[in-house]
């Protein structure tokens, strides 16, 4: 269900109640899906955390942290950056397809971005 969110609750967003959520709805500014949470047993949860894309995250999460935390490593990586937004802001490239830049907004992202591509090519 697709519902006009009051300004309070606009900026509190997320949780309603213990079974519902508000999840906003990209370029419908003020309006949010009314969504229900999903039920997952532990069983359940523990089958879903096993799962090969999941640990591929974890590890990607779990080496972008650590980049991150590494001074000198941080340094070549925010040179990177940098290098990738002057780039960008050179050949003005559109959205994906999902809406999001060929940038991301912030640092950790596109080191996630970044290790997630070299993950999947070798």
């Amino acid at each position: 269900m697709i519902v006009h969110v009051a300004s309070f609750l606009e900026s509190i967003g997320g949780s309603i109640d213990k079974d519902h959520y508000l999840r906003p709805i990209p370029g419908r500014t003020g309006w949010a899906a009314y969504c229900k949470k999903p039920e997952y047993s532990k069983k359940k949860q523990k089958e879903m955390a096993e799962r090969k894309m999941v640990k591929q995250l974890t590890d990607i999460s779990k080496e972008a942290s650590a980049i991150l935390k590494d001074p000198v490593r941080r340094a070549e990586w925010e040179d990177k950056y940098q290098a990738a937004l002057r780039e960008a802001s050179k050949h003005q490239r559109m959205p994906d397809a999902k809406g999001k830049p060929y940038v991301p907004g912030r640092l950790c992202d596109y080191v996630r971005k970044e290790l997630a591509k070299q993950a999947k090519e070798g």
